[in-house]
């Protein structure tokens, strides 16, 4: 383990004590691009928003060896919330999101009186699953959105907003150095952007 992944992991307990997080331990820091590489369903890290993975906290590589010590804090601060106290809430509610078209397909499955219906009702009613998914994952991927922008509030309250926006400005820097030099940050969509999360902050 390196003197960073020390840093950080004392960065994490520190923020974990002062949010009043507990029950949890970080044990290691990963720097790799996705959270599960090599498995289906792996998402992208995105770089101002780091994944707890188990007892480790993954972490975009485009970051390393880029923050200080003093930086790591506010960063962390809104993934621990989340993490901790949020995700519940956006499991349930993706899966709240994409019942009805669970619901449809399994009647398929389970009711082989379903088959025998009428082709166009068949269709009809697979087309109704499509749309009914579809807009299920749409609508789970804006309350990701709508619960990162809470656990930055949350954040704020404890450790202040300037903080966690100097922080924020900062990474938008480094994006636009790595935008200017031919790189691309990598995003995942459940998240807001910088600017959003920024815009946020200021307009409680």
């Amino acid at each position: 383990m390196s003197s960073e992944d020390d840093t950080i992991l004392e960065a994490a307990r520190r923020t974990s004590d002062i949010l009043g997080l507990s029950g949890f331990s970080l044990t290691a820091v990963l720097w790799q691009e996705v959270d599960y590489p090599g498995q289906r369903g792996a998402k992208v890290i995105t770089p101002h928003f780091p994944v707890l993975v188990g007892s480790k906290l993954a972490i975009s590589e485009i970051l390393r060896g880029r923050l200080a010590a003093e930086d790591w804090s506010p960063i962390l601060a809104p993934s621990l919330i989340f993490y901790r106290k949020l995700k519940r809430r956006s499991t349930i509610g993706t899966f709240l999101r994409i019942l009805p078209a669970l619901l449809i397909l399994t009647g398929f499955l389970v009711l082989p009186e379903a088959l025998a219906s009428p082709v166009p009702l068949i269709v009809g009613l697979i087309v109704a699953a499509v749309v009914f998914f579809v807009l299920g994952v749409y609508s789970a991927i804006r309350l990701d959105r709508l619960l990162v922008l809470e656990a930055d509030k949350e954040a704020a309250k404890v450790i202040g907003s300037t903080s966690l926006i100097e922080a924020l400005r900062k990474f938008e820097h480094f994006r636009e150095l790595d935008a200017a030099r031919g790189g691309e940050w990598p995003e995942y969509g459940d998240h807001p952007t910088i600017a959003k999360r920024i815009a946020s902050l200021q307009n409680p």
